[in-house]
């Protein structure tokens, strides 16, 4: 039975991606949130771990853009969860060749670590980051909820690389989506 030129193809790109290697990937491994003084107060950890190939980028002065994005919503019975605030936080990793240093920038500070695990646990950890709320009524007998996600931002990569990380599987580090629940 003769087989298409296309469905050769499909063939093929099916069996690349079955043999790709198993990458790396991003995990929230637990989250505390709650709502205190017009903030929504968030501590925990995310397990990060880099493919092989980000790594490698990394060693070679590749600044590596994660971003850390919360939404909050409101419980609702009846409609779609009302959705009260997002955020945006941007941390950058780095490798400094010739302090042979990795360095975490984020909006809250910048530090250096002597191995690549050491900075990805510190970019990871989230310690009583307050997240000012819009000046909205915050009621004590509503119900809340958090969804939170981690990925490498590959639009602020450097342009030329942008085309490999979107199509190699190895770039696509993502907790995805997670829901947590707020405290008062």
């Amino acid at each position: 039975m003769p087989v298409s030129r296309n469905a050769k193809w499909t063939l093929v790109a099916a069996a690349l991606l079955l043999a790709a290697p198993a990458t790396a990937d991003f995990k929230v491994v637990e989250l505390q949130l709650r709502l205190h003084e017009g903030a929504l107060v968030v501590s925990g950890n995310m397990q990060l771990e880099l493919s092989r190939k980000v790594e490698e980028a990394l060693s070679k002065g590749i600044e590596l853009p994660v971003l850390i994005e919360a939404r909050l919503y409101r419980k609702r019975s009846f409609l779609w969860d009302r959705n009260i605030q997002n955020w945006t936080l941007k941390r950058n990793l780095r490798y400094h060749a010739l302090s042979g240093q990795y360095i975490v920038n984020s909006t809250e500070s910048t530090d250096s670590f002597l191995s690549p695990a050491d900075a990805l646990k510190h970019l990871g950890t989230l310690s009583d980051l307050r997240l000012r709320l819009p000046e909205l009524e915050v009621a004590d007998e509503d119900e809340y909820i958090v969804k939170l996600r981690a990925h490498i931002d590959i639009e602020a990569l450097p342009p030329p690389l942008r085309p490999v990380a979107y199509t190699t599987l190895s770039w696509h580090m993502n907790t995805g989506w997670t829901t947590w629940n707020v405290r008062h």
